[in-house]
């Protein structure tokens, strides 16, 4: 008997969406440590590494200078105040006056420097995070909201650039200034050093165990902030559908779960540091107290000078502020390797090549265009098979229509020829080569695809329609062969006119012949038309309709439809049904089997014409 499945492990297998990396189920695959955190960080600074030193070095001088500083004070006080020999006095205090001023230039210029380079380092890291965005994988993007893309490139970026700003000079300057007066106390009395030292132990082990909790707040504030984005961008883009059906209130509803969430974590966040910071301050000043208390008596019996007394005051106090400043600085470091955690993350997603691979044969181009299946299997996640061995043939220049309900694999089929998504058995052959031996490059070139939803960016509509070094006479031929250039007389619209992101300014129909010239002047060996002319008016279907039938000639064609008359000058018709191909032919010849599959949605169109959407995952 199998067992029944449960409720927890149907929801785990419906779920299409990918856990975020921040999410407490996976964060242990993805959690690392400090260190490996730092290592990460520090790894985007190789292009300026010898600047990095640099500045590096000047820091330390500037520690050292402050020491040095520190050390005159107290010989200021021994050899000046304390004999009264005033022109000793001025002298040593002339000597504290030019360090300080010494140890103010090399500090800024080291800043300065750090500052420089960390500027040149996060373009880097944005430019990297950008050029990674254009080689990932299409079922990255399908499992990922789109929110959450937008937080690695924006929120997570943004906290590796305070480290690198901001916390990345403090954090140098304290440490090498912890370093040398700790260096300085232990050489100038190891015994009073020592006990120092020791004392801080406290605050040491304060700051390292509540690191932990720093870093769990900024994690979770980090998920909340993708999961608003996430939000925020699915309503924008579904604005339309929530006016037309009067959702205002429900997607406020929704919106302000995120941000309450949000809003809790940001609190967490705030309490967790309104505890730890005054805590770690007043640790701190414990050992400042003792100091007082031991050096105090010594200086009384006599065993330890006024003057030395002074210098580890002043030593103290360069010893301590640096560790207060850790203190408050490591929620800002935390959250930096929180994001630098989540930024290296989105840079470890295996990249196209290294999901669908790209071979190197150049020399076929262009393609005839056989097109051949054979028993080609493929799924989306795991083994939930979209296509079924399935196998078809496809000569050149034929013009081949693909039908069937919605989901039943039309989109997935076009798209593996485009090498958009991997397949798990078969093969697919074009011009009698393996698909997979292909430059994919190459192939994509050859392959002009136009669907219902047109792309259209913010630029002109000569930037729209190429990105080649093309003559306008060239591109004003093309717009001639779509039908475009009449729509451009009609409406006034030129090759430098702007084009409003998503078309806003243009019309379905003027969208599609867009489209349609884009691919005319990449002039490819195969057309794929998904739906190209569905909910277009007449005067744009007539355009439309001859603008294709000029396209077609001479190439493979793939025209997939749900309104019935499209594809019914095809020469021959796939029909598929849940992954399968079940029935192939001319549309006669379909048509003559009353039982069949074609005969049945060719009798439900007459009686309804269906305009169904096509599913983003077929």
């Amino acid at each position: 008997m199998t067992p029944k499945k449960s409720s927890t492990d149907t929801n785990k297998k419906k779920s299409y969406l990918a856990v975020d990396d921040q999410d407490d189920s996976v964060i242990h695959k993805n959690k690392v440590g400090d260190y490996r955190s730092f290592m990460n960080l520090v790894s985007y600074t190789k292009e300026h590494r010898g600047a990095f030193i640099i500045s590096f070095a000047l820091i330390l001088l500037t520690a050292v200078i402050s020491i040095l500083s520190a050390r005159m004070m107290g010989e200021m006080v021994e050899q000046g105040l304390v004999p009264v020999d005033k022109d000793a006095a001025i002298k040593f205090a002339l000597y504290v006056v030019a360090l300080e001023v010494l140890a103010l230039g090399t500090q800024w210029i080291g800043r300065k420097i750090l500052a420089s380079c960390s500027s040149e380092t996060i373009y880097l890291i944005r430019q990297k995070l950008f050029r990674h965005l254009q080689v990932l994988p299409i079922q990255y993007y399908d499992r990922q909201p789109q929110g959450r893309i937008v937080t690695r490139i924006t929120h997570d970026v943004e906290g590796v650039e305070e480290f690198f700003t901001s916390s990345l000079g403090r954090l140098i300057s304290a440490l090498f200034s912890a370093g040398i007066a700790l260096i300085a106390m232990l050489m100038t009395d190891f015994y009073l050093g020592g006990i120092l030292v020791l004392s801080t132990i406290p605050c040491v082990l304060y700051i390292y165990f509540t690191k932990a909790k720093m870093r769990h707040v900024n994690r979770q504030m980090s998920r909340h902030s993708s999961g608003l984005n996430a939000k925020l961008s699915e309503f924008l883009s579904g604005l339309d559908v929530i006016r037309s059906y009067g959702l205002e209130d429900w997607s406020l509803r929704h919106y302000n779960k995120s941000v309450d969430r949000y809003f809790q974590s940001q609190l967490n966040a705030n309490m967790v540091m309104a505890i730890v910071q005054p805590m770690s301050a007043f640790l701190v000043s414990l050992p400042l107290i003792g100091l007082v208390g031991i050096g105090g008596q010594q200086v009384i019996a006599g065993t330890l000078s006024l003057g030395l007394f002074v210098t580890f005051v002043r030593y103290c106090e360069r010893f301590f502020t640096p560790i207060l400043m850790l203190a408050r600085e490591v929620h800002v470091i935390q959250q930096a390797f929180t994001s630098a955690e989540r930024v290296s993350s989105f840079l470890k997603e295996a990249s196209e090549n290294e999901v669908l691979g790209s071979g190197d044969r150049k020399d076929l181009f262009p393609l005839k265009g056989d097109i051949e299946f054979k028993n080609v299997w493929m799924s989306y996640k795991d083994e939930n098979w979209v296509l079924k061995n399935l196998s078809f043939q496809i000569h050149a220049g034929e013009m081949i229509g693909l039908l069937g309900t919605t989901g039943c694999g039309k989109t997935t089929t076009v798209s593996l020829l485009s090498r958009l998504y991997e397949y798990q058995k078969g093969e697919i052959l074009l011009d009698g080569v393996e698909i997979r031996d292909f430059d994919r490059d190459l192939l994509r070139s050859n392959i002009g695809f136009v669907s219902q939803d047109v792309i259209i960016f913010r630029g002109t509509l000569r930037e729209n329609l190429t990105s080649q070094d093309l003559s306008e006479e060239t591109i004003l031929k093309a717009c001639l062969e779509t039908g475009l250039s009449l729509v451009m007389n009609k409406t006034g619209l030129r090759l430098d006119s702007m084009i409003y992101e998503g078309g806003s300014n243009l019309s379905i129909g003027e969208r599609q012949l867009i489209a349609l010239t884009r691919v005319m002047l990449n002039n490819p060996s195969l057309l794929i038309l998904d739906e190209a002319t569905a909910n277009i008016d007449p005067f744009y279907e007539s355009l439309i309709h001859q603008a294709v039938h000029r396209l077609m000639l001479g190439r493979t064609c793939l025209i997939i439809a749900h309104r019935l008359e499209t594809i019914m000058s095809c020469q021959r018709l796939l029909v598929f049904e849940k992954g399968q191909l079940v029935e192939e032919g001319s549309p006669e010849a379909l048509l003559l089997n009353q039982a069949g599959h074609f005969a049945k949605l060719h009798r439900s169109g007459k009686q309804k014409e269906p305009e169904l959407m096509e599913s983003s995952y077929e």
